[in-house]
């Protein structure tokens, strides 16, 4: 199975706003990140993938990396609206990284303070 990034499809687009135009923020970024995707040379390697709910509600909008042997990655107060290269480029890091480690200082600037957890793989 491949890595996987998660969206979180019921995060609002911030704590005090849940809706834009009748959209979630967990949908709007899903629905850019699946526009740079389908241009995304590695997406063989990563799927991209949504869930209910995160449970992380009062920091909108949470995202997660999740692979086999792998530590989770929990980002949290992502702006949708921008956000969506600088995850892709995040993913890349975490795909070649065997072990799943990525240093904070690798991050994309933009994500860097959104690195909420780091969640030891199960063994």
């Amino acid at each position: 199975m491949p890595d996987q990034l998660i969206v979180c499809q019921s995060c609002g687009f911030t704590a005090d706003e849940e809706k834009r135009d009748g959209e979630t923020g967990g949908a709007h970024l899903m629905k850019h990140l699946q526009a740079l995707y389908e241009q995304w040379p590695r997406r063989d390697e990563l799927a991209l993938e949504t869930t209910g709910c995160l449970c992380i509600c009062e920091q909108p909008c949470a995202i997660a990396y999740v692979g086999t042997g792998k530590p989770t990655y929990l980002f949290t107060d992502l702006d949708p609206t921008t956000c969506a290269a600088d995850l892709l480029t995040a993913a890349e890091l975490y795909l070649d990284s065997k072990d799943g480690m990525v240093p904070r200082f690798q991050l994309p600037d933009d994500l860097q303070s959104h690195r909420t957890a780091r969640i030891p793989p199960a063994s």
